[in-house]
């Protein structure tokens, strides 16, 4: 049941993770924006797995267990996102030069 786990996972967070730094790249999407809106969504992704996950005839306790952390791995990671993302904006701010004209 763990390979399960780290297979929702990776299916999850390596498109997702590819999508948000070729949009950042390509300026479409700031960085920071793209982090929130994958923290948003990894809470309703954490229930989508757990409604995957457990069965209707049996408790699932098992599987409730690791939908919260489907979620709560995929909210950090939005999280690490917007900080990174607030970094490289106040870094910019901190680095434009000043030139007149």
């Amino acid at each position: 049941m763990d390979a399960l786990m780290y297979l929702f996972l990776a299916a999850l967070l390596i498109p997702s993770n590819i999508f948000i730094i070729i949009w950042q790249k390509s300026g479409q999407f700031p960085l920071w924006s793209s982090g929130v809106l994958l923290a948003v969504l990894g809470i309703g992704i954490g229930f989508v797995v757990g409604a995957i996950l457990i069965g209707p005839g049996n408790a699932g306790q098992g599987g409730a267990i690791m939908s919260a952390f489907v979620g709560l791995v995929i909210i950090a990671n939005g999280l690490i996102y917007v900080f990174i993302g607030l970094v490289l904006v106040i870094g910019k701010l901190f680095t434009k030069k000043n030139t007149p004209g």
